[in-house]
């Protein structure tokens, strides 16, 4: 379960795993960057609520704080 949300991870904007963002961005061109932020951002967050949370359901519920913590650790580097 773990891997399978640190793959996730690596595709939603959630810290310390998307370090690659920022470049990607900047790189790309203007419909790339669109596609990016539109479409594949959005993707890690569909596969976690239609995959992880139906197949592991108690685990969802067991490391919903973990999430909480990294969301939080993530959201005071930003500021």
């Amino acid at each position: 379960m773990v891997r399978i949300f640190i793959t996730f991870m690596v595709k939603i904007p959630m810290m310390p795993l998307h370090v690659w963002l920022p470049e990607a961005h900047v790189e790309s061109a203007t419909g790339g960057s669109v596609a990016l932020a539109g479409i594949l951002l959005k993707l890690g967050t569909y596969g976690i609520i239609r995959f992880l949370v139906p197949m592991f359901r108690f685990s969802s519920v067991y490391f919903t704080p973990c999430v909480f913590v990294i969301s939080l650790v993530g959201l005071l580097m930003v500021q």
